[in-house]
């Protein structure tokens, strides 16, 4: 029987497995129509698209307020227009909790199964929000391995499907981990455009220090996404399917997706963040986990460092990233155990299983 889905993503990130998710629902059932809320990704891959969430922008604590207005219109033209009209047999959501348990809530209300792929992060800060989760979920579609007993515990009906990360990064053993004669260091200040300007001029003078320290030794290049647009002293290339990061050395990161992309690519980092002062003091209240990198998370010790907030300056970061240029023998030993993560994450073919268990259910 052909199904009628719809689909929300709101992060960048959250979109690309959302996307990915569509299209396998659409191989193994063609005739199913979806209908979605998220960006370009997932209007390309839809039979109908709502409005574009991505490009609200509206993270952090502060963002969503001042968005409240624009998220709150969305909310209606999906309920109040796009349900009304095509009301979906199933209602699929991808992270993003602030906006999206608003739709699960009504979806419940309307008798419309909810189905949630990748996780929130609730288990790192307000856990309370499980309940919520709890109440209007038919079934959590984990990407976490630690994740799925969390809900269970909860009363959720969840899966740990795996990682989608598996499907997209490639495969590496760690090969050529000897440090060469002149590295390349990648810097990545962020895939949002608040989080750029707050970290690009770090990251432009710590590779300033790096070079005074060992002068034209080091290479240094910024990568993007497709969606960006930020300019540098540094060079700034897109980096499409991972092309320009199989030639780096290491990488200066923030946290987020990109460190364990990096991590599953066998690529040395030292992972950085900073917040506005309200938002720093916030998340010291809420955070409830030790570390924010996710290889971290999984080794339960920091495999790699975390500079944050006053440690994040760029004497700091030059410092700690020559520390790990500088050891061979750690280098290596660190490349092989980043690689190693990837079995902690699942199998391969994880938005295919994702789509198989919506469309059985």
């Amino acid at each position: 029987m052909a199904q009628n889905i719809f689909i929300s993503a709101g992060d960048v990130s959250g979109e690309i497995h959302a996307a990915n998710l569509v299209k396998s629902i659409k191989n193994l059932q063609p005739q199913s129509y979806i209908t979605s809320l998220g960006g370009n990704n997932l209007k390309s891959v839809s039979n109908e698209f709502t409005a574009n969430l991505i490009n609200l922008s509206a993270f952090g604590f502060s963002e969503p307020l001042k968005q409240y207005s624009s998220l709150k219109n969305i909310f209606n033209k999906c309920t109040k227009d796009a349900w009304k009209y095509r009301k979906p047999n199933k209602l699929i959501l991808v992270d993003y909790y602030g906006f999206n348990i608003h739709l699960a809530e009504e979806a419940h209300k309307r008798g419309i199964p909810v189905y949630y792929y990748i996780s929130p992060q609730v288990w790192a800060s307000r856990p309370g929000r499980i309940k919520k989760i709890a109440k209007y979920v038919k079934k959590m579609l984990v990407i976490l391995p630690f994740e799925e007993e969390i809900y269970r515990k909860a009363g959720v009906d969840t899966v740990f499907v795996g990682h989608p990360l598996l499907d997209l990064v490639p495969e590496t053993k760690g090969e050529n981990g000897e440090i060469p004669e002149r590295p390349v260091i990648g810097l990545f200040p962020g895939s949002r455009s608040y989080v750029i300007k707050r970290h690009i001029s770090l990251l432009e003078k710590t590779a300033e220090i790096i070079n005074k320290e060992m002068p034209s030794d080091f290479k240094f290049v910024c990568l993007k996404g497709s969606n960006l647009n930020f300019s540098s002293s540094l060079p700034v290339v897109f980096d499409e399917g991972y092309k320009e990061r199989k030639n780096l050395t290491m990488s200066i990161n923030v946290s987020g997706t990109v460190s364990l992309e990096n991590a599953l690519l066998g690529i040395p980092m030292v992972v950085i963040y900073k917040l506005s002062l309200f938002n720093y003091y916030l998340a010291k209240l809420l955070v409830k986990v030790p570390y924010i990198t996710m290889v971290n998370l999984l080794a339960k010790s920091e495999v790699v460092p975390e500079l944050i907030q006053d440690k994040a300056t760029p004497e700091n970061i030059a410092r700690t990233a020559l520390n790990i240029l500088k050891n061979q023998s750690n280098f290596v030993k660190l490349k092989k155990q980043l690689v190693s993560f990837r079995k902690q994450l699942g199998e391969p073919g994880v938005s295919e299983r994702a789509a198989k268990i919506i469309l059985n259910d």
